[in-house]
């Protein structure tokens, strides 16, 4: 009996081990799938935001100021991705800081605290700091403004002060986090953003060229990549913004060349191009007889606008894409044959649309083209 049950062990032990195994490959690909990535840095930021309240309220409370929550709320509000974007929203904050201490201390003294000398310190307050063109600034101004005449015991200066001692603390604490707890430089988030939209940028042209070709458009999901697009575009500008300031952290030969950043923009619009384009036409069946001669160079596109993201994202110096240079020559010439062989039979509104979506397709290879070498040059 005792012999029997040591053998039914030893042969679930290969079972046992086979789960696990697949357990362990199971959380491998989750933890290396965007959405696993995509925690990870939320969880990352959400723990900066805290270790710097966490230290800020610290240092306020054994320095015995009076209110040491200002610090915390600094240390979090001014917290980004980027020790560079972090210090840009603590300058900002300082500015408005600075701006709304100094008026609410003035108007505190000068006309007290009533409702109408609140309304105007803040309307003044704001406008003045929007004139001199500190606009991410000016409602924080007002907001600390009123704060300064509402809310000081004894000396509106004193009040004033303490709330830019404050402010200070707590935008120095997150600035040290952000460098040297999960620091992340410019240059390598806009990598990741650069990665990003070209592999949605790829999604979305594929979405168009499938409607071209089958006359089959997924709206939503067209209309979802729309979004991550542009929110990718966005975050992409400030990062753009960073490394011309020098805010990157790389060496300039590490850099992505500054031409990306209009390149990238031009083949997103292209696509939306081509895809008005695809929306407007009134004939599948003249699309789909041509769509042989067009769809070597898709295909190529779509490879090279992920190659392309691959590269970015890695630091890869050298790229060669020269199957995309054969796919143009190709298609350019299929093209200028069914130019003259298909002309007559369709009318010219068709034809123009058709020859609109395949320069378009061109730029589109062309843009992908130097984009490598570009990042040959690097």
């Amino acid at each position: 009996m005792a012999k029997s049950s040591r053998s039914l062990s030893r042969s679930n032990n290969p079972a046992k081990r086979s789960r696990l195994r697949n357990a362990i490959a199971h959380i491998k690909n989750w933890m290396l799938s965007p959405q696993a990535i995509s925690w990870l840095q939320l969880a990352k930021m959400a723990g900066k935001m805290a270790i710097a309240a966490t230290i800020s309220l610290v240092i306020a409370q054994g320095l015995r100021w009076e209110y040491p929550f200002y610090a915390v709320i600094a240390a979090i509000i001014v917290m980004s991705s980027t020790h560079g974007s972090t210090l840009t929203l603590g300058i900002q904050r300082l500015i408005g800081t600075i701006i709304g201490a100094l008026s609410g201390a003035v108007f505190a003294v000068t006309l007290g605290t009533h409702p109408w000398s609140l309304g105007l310190c803040v309307f003044i307050t704001i406008f003045a700091t929007s004139c001199g063109k500190f606009n991410e600034a000016a409602k924080l101004a007002g907001y600390v403004s009123a704060i300064v005449i509402l809310s000081y015991n004894h000396s509106p200066w004193l009040y004033a002060w303490g709330r830019l001692l404050e402010t200070l603390l707590g935008i120095g604490v997150a600035l040290l986090v952000n460098k040297f707890i999960f620091p992340a430089a410019a240059g390598v988030q806009l990598r990741e953003c650069l990665f990003q939209t070209l592999v949605d940028l790829e999604k979305f042209y594929r979405l168009v060229v499938n409607c071209a070709f089958t006359g089959n458009y997924d709206r939503s999901y067209a209309d979802a990549l729309k979004i991550s697009i542009i929110r990718s575009f966005g975050q992409g500008r400030e990062l753009w913004k960073e490394v011309r300031q020098g805010l990157s952290n790389e060496p300039p030969e590490m850099r992505v060349n500054p031409a990306w950043e209009f390149l990238i923009r031009r083949i997103w619009e292209h696509i939306l191009t081509m895809e008005h384009t695809v929306l407007a036409r009134q004939q599948d069946t003249f699309w789909q007889m041509l769509s042989p001669q067009l769809t070597p160079l898709a295909q190529e596109t779509q490879n090279v606008m992920l190659v392309l993201a691959t590269a970015v994202k890695s630091h890869q110096p050298q790229l060669s894409i020269s199957e995309m240079e054969v796919a143009l020559t190709n298609a350019t010439e299929q093209f200028n044959h069914l130019q003259t062989t298909h002309q007559s039979n369709y009318p010219i509104d068709e034809l123009l649309r058709f020859f609109t979506f395949f320069y378009i397709m061109e730029e589109v290879g062309r843009k992908l083209q130097r984009m490598a070498a570009t990042l040959n040059q690097e």
